[in-house]
């Protein structure tokens, strides 16, 4: 494990004092998932005249559990577009929603109560649209592999994805990701995905989705930065302009008073399992060049998951662990996130074939 400490200039300037930024040319779209009846908002963005298309230069973002891609990669904020940040590198960039997510189809349970049906957007089914979109990609690019970067539920699902597909995956990226830990407070035994009937099953009574207003988003990013002076880790406008952004992506949230969007519990059925020793899958079945990375104050990820994740991952040519301090599960809008975007990138320009 490598902790990485703060360094001033990363932190002063997330997009890079010698790379002038290109014009970037953003096209948004539906394509097919593999289950008929599912479409999936897909969003690419790239530089203005970009010809060149390579298993090395197109990376796809994938979304977590609560909120779809657009706000998570692409905030139109200041600076903070992840998105925006990876075309000025030099990347293709794309990203999409699960079913049941944003643009993408919602399935008829999303419309109804949500105590009407199970679980919906189980992980099982969106690695297939996860698959769908990496297969677009490489037709219309001509490419054979692309790189992942998935954060929360996303590292968990592009995980499990890569573990199935390696010959599509040209590098893994692991933020923040669920994996192996069996004590964990909010998703395991003792927590509110317990059935506390049949302690050994997923509380079903939780239906379909929940609702995710920008007072618990708030309240819970709040509740990982371990000081009362929450402006050290962030600044209070860009959880305004996230949460703003969220709740714009599902058109039912100002029905609702806290406005709130709706978001699959699927997610929580399978985090609970993973979180109770019931795994979807093994990290000993991928076989590309893995990072995982996290912030050190992240309670959706704990260290043991991320150790767990090395241990198991065998058959990657390179595994490499990163610890950004002073950074929670949203390093991404904080003040640490020069750090974190400059070591995913340093990991992905670098030779695939360096040691363990």
């Amino acid at each position: 494990m490598r902790l990485v400490f703060l360094a001033a200039a990363l932190a002063a300037s997330v997009s890079g004092s010698a790379i002038a930024a290109p014009k970037i040319v953003q096209n948004d779209y539906l394509i097919d998932s593999v289950d008929a009846g599912i479409r999936l908002a897909v969003r690419s963005k790239m530089a203005e005249g970009q010809k060149e298309f390579t298993d090395d230069n197109i990376v796809l973002f994938v979304h977590g559990a609560t909120f779809p891609a657009t706000p998570d990669f692409d905030l139109q904020f200041k600076d903070y577009s992840w998105a925006d940040y990876m075309v000025n590198h030099g990347y293709v960039v794309y990203m999409f929603d699960k079913r049941n997510y944003g643009g993408s189809t919602r399935e008829k349970a999303m419309e109804e109560p949500a105590a009407n049906n199970k679980p919906v957007s189980r992980s099982y089914q969106v690695i297939r649209d996860l698959g769908a979109v990496v297969d677009h990609i490489a037709k219309k690019h001509h490419v054979s592999k692309v790189t992942l970067i998935g954060w929360s539920w996303g590292a968990m699902t592009s995980g499990y994805y890569t573990s199935l597909h390696s010959e599509k995956v040209r590098k893994l990226v692991l933020y923040a990701p669920l994996y192996s830990y069996t004590k964990h407070t909010n998703l395991g035994a003792g927590s509110g995905l317990q059935d506390k009937r049949n302690p050994g099953s997923f509380n079903y009574s939780l239906g379909a989705y929940r609702l995710g207003s920008g007072e618990a988003n708030q309240k819970r990013w709040d509740g990982e930065i371990p000081v009362a002076d929450k402006t050290q880790y962030r600044e209070q406008a860009v959880v305004d302009a996230f949460n703003a952004a969220a709740l714009a992506t599902d058109p039912t949230s100002n029905t609702r008073n806290p406005p709130a969007l709706r978001a699959p519990n699927g997610v929580l059925e399978d985090s609970f399992y993973q979180a109770t020793g019931r795994p979807l899958w093994n990290a000993g079945s991928i076989f590309v060049p893995t990072l995982v990375i996290a912030g050190e104050d992240d309670t959706w990820s704990f260290p043991e998951d991320r150790e767990g994740l090395m241990r198991d991952l065998t058959n990657a040519p390179l595994k490499k662990s990163v610890l950004i301090p002073h950074a929670t599960h949203f390093v991404l809008f904080e003040k640490q996130r020069g750090v974190f975007f400059q070591e995913i990138l340093d990991f992905l320009k670098g030779s695939h074939t360096a040691s363990r």
